[in-house]
């Protein structure tokens, strides 16, 4: 028998503290201001989210705090059912990623603070800009320029050029960025000196739902995923050398095929917002695209230029939009998984469920604006006491592993070990999966209700309808229907063990029993027992996100030494 226990690193909790106390500002004042339609709203919550994590940086001084964070409260605010946001995502994991750098580079002090939230206060700048470029191309560029050199010639301050005026806006955002941390840095030592005498709230109520990724509901695909991403970088290398009519075609071909086929990706375009934005574009590249000139207002090149930026547009904005739909692909997140990434989707599950607590007794946000620093002091002064709720809610998920290599026979084992529990009283559900050989060969898996003892055909090397494959066989959709039906949690009430064979290759993609698998370890306090292939026992581990395994290896281990285990359990 062999143990295997992982934890996750207290850094990843602390991070989902500040990461949920960081999305609830996002997601409050970000409503708020997207309601009264408010200018600069993101550089007002850039303020907010700088001063809240360096002041959080006095209390805890982990390495890595803030660029988890900051992907935390990225996910957060942009995990939702429709498209991802791509834009506040990047820009705040860039803002926690920066001032990570800056403190790594200079230390936990005063001046390393003050560079990091320059930093990340001039990623505002920067991340604007570059977010107008995608979209729009380098033809904005030159339209702004026009325009800029216009304004400044009727407001007779030709004196000052383009780029001593962008400088001046970079010192405006160097001086908010100082702010912000001078901010940060005097909320962190004031919580320091009332936090002994502060008196926490008595509870703090988490709502857990581990499925907080929605998926949506059509089947999502790796090679639709890679035509996509390919599709976007070679139309906006091709509009710049095809005819303006013949990149149309191309562009609204493509928009038509993504409206079609993918639900919700038109939601930025049902707002009149984005409708008078895009008119506006239009006329100011018409009149200023070859600078302006007032014996003739609008230009044919000018026109193009316009319309050209528009169909840049709408190629970036559903081509992202459909991306983020197939970003949410299963086989995504069991990569993930098995990169080490199951301390995020662990950490983000518990500050998902620290969301509506938050939200519910937070300040409203016209107090939140009108006394920030008295906001983040009190969520500091809380801070502890959610981490430790974190630490007492953590999912432990834990299975029992039953393992061999192939053709070993580890369901006649597992088959063995059930009959003996069921004599013993306990109550076992899940399914088996037993072999049938034509001349001395397997050709076929059959599916067995432990507790019923039904039967279905699951796979064999001949069926020509098959949905999915993985090796020499071809699984039947009834199959995978009835499995999944009896590993419904609901069909498993009473059952003191559920047993799965069982969890393989095609799991590791996100099919099979993935997602049954996945609710069993989150949702229910039944005793999970799998069987899998020997040399892919750790792969599994680290694509499920197991914190704990007992692993059995049928050459090793009798059958006495895990009934006497099983049996221990209860």
């Amino acid at each position: 028998m062999e143990i295997y226990k992982q934890n996750v690193k207290v850094v990843w909790l602390k991070a989902a503290v500040l990461g949920s106390l960081w999305g609830s500002i996002e997601i409050i004042i970000g409503s708020f201001f997207h309601n009264v339609r408010l200018p600069m709203a993101g550089t007002v919550l850039a303020v907010l989210g700088v001063g809240l994590m360096i002041s959080f940086g006095q209390m805890w001084k982990e390495k890595g705090l803030f660029w988890r964070a900051g992907m935390i409260c990225a996910m957060m605010k942009s995990v939702s059912p429709s498209a991802i946001l791509f834009g506040p995502m990047t820009g705040i994991f860039l803002e926690g990623l920066l001032l990570e750098f800056a403190v790594r580079m200079f230390g936990r002090n005063f001046f390393g603070y003050i560079i990091g939230g320059i930093l990340a206060m001039y990623s505002v700048v920067f991340h604007k800009v570059t977010t107008f470029l995608i979209i729009y191309g380098f033809d904005i560029v030159r339209i702004t320029k026009n325009l800029y050199l216009f304004t400044v010639k009727q407001l007779n301050v030709t004196d000052l050029n383009f780029f001593q005026a962008f400088f001046i806006l970079s010192l405006f955002y160097v001086l908010l960025g100082i702010i912000a941390s001078l901010s940060g840095l005097f909320i962190g030592k004031r919580t320091l000196n009332l936090i002994h005498n502060h008196k926490p709230l008595s509870n703090i109520e988490l709502e857990f739902d581990r499925n907080f990724i929605v998926q949506p509901k059509m089947k999502q695909s790796l090679f639709m995923l890679f035509s996509h991403i390919m599709f976007i970088v070679s139309g906006l290398a091709l509009m710049n050398f095809l005819s303006f009519g013949f990149s149309f075609i191309i562009i609204l071909a493509y928009i038509i095929f993504c409206i079609y086929k993918y639900e919700g990706v038109t939601r930025h375009f049902r707002r009149i917002s984005f409708w008078v934005q895009i008119l506006i574009l239009i006329v100011i590249s018409t009149i200023f695209y070859n600078g302006f000139k007032g014996d003739n207002f609008f230009n044919e090149e000018g026109i193009k230029a316009g319309l050209k930026l528009t169909m840049r547009a709408f190629l970036v904005m559903i081509g992202f939009s459909v991306i983020s739909i197939e970003l949410r692909n299963p086989l995504i997140k069991a990569v993930l998984y098995k990169k080490g990434f199951w301390q995020l989707y662990q950490s983000l599950g518990l500050a998902f469920s620290a969301l509506p607590f938050l939200m519910k007794n937070a300040a409203n946000p016209i107090k939140i604006l009108k006394s920030p620093i008295k906001s983040i002091i009190d969520n500091l002064l809380n801070s502890n006491l959610l981490l430790n709720e974190f630490k007492k809610n953590l999912v432990h998920r834990k299975v029992i592993i039953i393992s061999g290599n192939r053709h070993e026979g580890k369901t006649t084992f597992a088959a063995e070990i059930i009959a003996e529990l069921k004599n013993n009283g306990f109550q076992t559900g899940g399914f088996l999966a037993e072999g049938k050989f034509e001349n001395n060969k397997r050709t076929e898996f059959v599916i067995k209700d432990i507790r019923t003892g039904a039967t279905n055909v699951l796979c064999n090397k001949n069926n020509k309808n098959a949905i999915q494959k993985t090796g020499h066989f071809h699984f039947c959709k009834e199959g995978l229907e009835f499995g999944k039906k009896i590993l419904k949690i609901e069909n498993l009430k009473n059952c003191n063990f559920v047993i799965i064979d069982e969890i393989g290759p095609l799991e590791m993609k996100g099919k099979g029993w993935s997602e049954p698998a996945e609710r069993l370890l989150n949702k229910t306090n039944i005793i999970s027992v799998w069987i899998i292939r020997k040399k892919l026992v750790f792969d599994v581990i680290q694509r499920f996100g197991i914190n704990e395994a007992v692993i059995f290896d049928i050459a090793k281990n009798k059958k006495e030494e895990v009934l006497t285990y099983l049996k221990d359990k209860l």
